[in-house]
């Protein structure tokens, strides 16, 4: 049932609001940070917060940030693509100060927030994050209260699962983000050392297992998204991710779990010997460079044995590196030795490696597969390939309708599937593009079936390109 139009156009005013608020607050903090309290462009920034905050009217404002979402007054605001960083920056800005909202009461002046910035910087450089909230306290400052992250529920007692959900899905991107940016640094490292930091994957794939384990599948979906311009990095990322989930499935402990998602992480790693006029290269490759571009698994093993001793956790690396192109059935590359037997790590890897393959943008096709066109391609003709154990797992991990999936239902609904529902794979979470009737589709639509109701069936399944969708933007947003 839609809400009353008057309560429609107040959430928006809040909106409206809302952005302004987190583009001033911003720049007040960074410039609380740099400059001295007399400077003429910290004061013309707190000049502007006051203002806003007078316009506003308010008994009361309350500023929330879960993750990559950020409430005001208990209103979600909506990110658009040129404001995600302004988001993060906030972020990152309360997590710094070990904080998850603030409440701004009537009555602050500048004297409070002067006092209240000075703190601010000061705990950005402090082991005690959590002090924030009582050295206000203690200064005076009452006008101006900090709430720590594990509090949230004192300022938005009314967020329910949907918020809930929302902070899931914020912590997702961060983690998935985090990985992302983290392993190109790691590669570009290994490529001018020699040697991978096995420590710093092992803090970037942590919360990758964490997250999995809790069956917090929106991580999975991300990985979904092909449309960016480090794909090189973000593909061991989603193979990482997916072997996690695929071994998660399969009952694997934490520990072997951690293992799993670093080997999976590096298993390219050997690529970094190879030219990159090969490895892009957007024609048929000759024979001399495919002979090259084969020889990487052995060039990932050569990087690991440089590290000094053999943890379990490098050794898992170094024969997932070797045989992540292997088959069970004897088939691909580097060539088997005759009653050799791949790794119960590496049949995982393989198949992650080649599921995110798949529906990844090639120069050799008019377009990438989707992923239930390559869940299809792995359980059909490809199946012998692989170990049916780890098949089963893809499934439990991606679901029956893997994210990116746009489905019709029984009901006449349009709807894009964003991540797996583990307790029932038909039926995942979902955005909804259109209603029945509805002849035109609203990619920017906000309704979600968190997920699909058990009312519901899927009854086709439509190619996005053939209806112009932006898949990505949509999983992104």
């Amino acid at each position: 049932m839609s809400r009353p139009r008057a309560e429609r156009d107040e959430d928006q005013a809040v909106r409206a609001f809302g952005a302004e608020l987190v583009t001033r607050l911003h720049a007040l903090l960074r410039a609380g940070r740099l400059y001295d309290a007399k400077n003429r462009s910290f004061q013309q920034q707190l000049e502007e917060v006051l203002g806003l905050i007078a316009r506003g009217n308010a008994e009361e404002i309350t500023l929330v940030v879960m993750g990559d979402t950020v409430y005001v007054d208990g209103v979600r605001l909506r990110a658009q693509p040129s404001q995600l960083a302004l988001f993060r920056g906030i972020r990152d800005e309360f997590e710094s100060a070990g904080i998850g909202a603030l409440r701004l009461l009537p009555g602050a002046g500048a004297d409070e927030w002067i006092a209240f910035l000075r703190l601010h910087a000061k705990t950005r450089k402090s082991a005690e994050k959590d002090r924030l909230p009582d050295e206000l306290v203690e200064a005076g400052v009452l006008r101006i209260v900090a709430v720590r992250a594990a509090d949230i529920r004192t300022v938005m007692p009314e967020a329910g699962d949907e918020a809930l959900d929302d902070d899931e899905r914020a912590r997702a991107k961060r983690d998935f983000w985090n990985a992302a940016r983290g392993a190109k640094g790691v590669m570009l490292r290994a490529a001018q050392t020699g040697r991978p930091a096995i420590r710093q994957i092992r803090r970037l794939v942590h919360p990758i297992v964490d997250s999995l384990l809790n069956e917090e599948y929106s991580i999975v979906g991300l990985t979904a998204i092909k449309e960016h311009d480090e794909y090189t990095f973000v593909h061991c990322v989603n193979v990482s991710v997916v072997s996690v989930a695929i071994g998660a499935a399969l009952g694997l402990p934490r520990a072997t779990l951690a293992n799993l998602g670093v080997a999976a992480l590096l298993h390219d790693l050997g690529k970094i010997a190879v030219a990159p006029e090969v490895l892009h290269k957007p024609d048929r490759l000759t024979r001399e460079e495919w002979a090259m571009v084969q020889r990487h698994p052995i060039e990932g093993v050569k990087m690991m044995a440089r590290m000094s001793g053999l943890s379990s956790i490098m050794l898992d690396t170094m024969r997932v590196s070797y045989e992540h192109h292997m088959n069970i059935d004897g088939t691909g590359y580097p060539k088997q030795l005759e009653g050799a037997r791949m790794g119960a790590l590496s049949r995982i890897v393989a198949v992650a490696d080649v599921f995110d393959a798949l529906t990844a943008h090639r120069a050799y096709r008019h377009r990438p597969f989707t992923g239930y066109e390559a869940l299809s391609i792995l359980m059909g003709p490809e199946r012998d390939h692989s170990d049916p154990a780890v098949l089963w797992g893809l499934v439990r991990s991606t679901g029956l309708y893997p994210a990116g999936t746009v489905m019709t239902t029984r009901s006449g609904h349009v709807v894009l599937s964003v991540s797996p529902n583990p307790r029932d794979l038909r039926r995942p979470y979902c955005r909804v593009i259109a209603r029945p009737r509805e002849k035109a589709w609203d990619t920017a639509a906000s309704e979600r079936w968190d997920p699909m109701p058990d009312t519901e069936q899927v009854v086709s399944i439509l190619l996005p390109e053939e209806h112009g969708l932006p898949i990505d933007v949509m999983l992104a947003a």
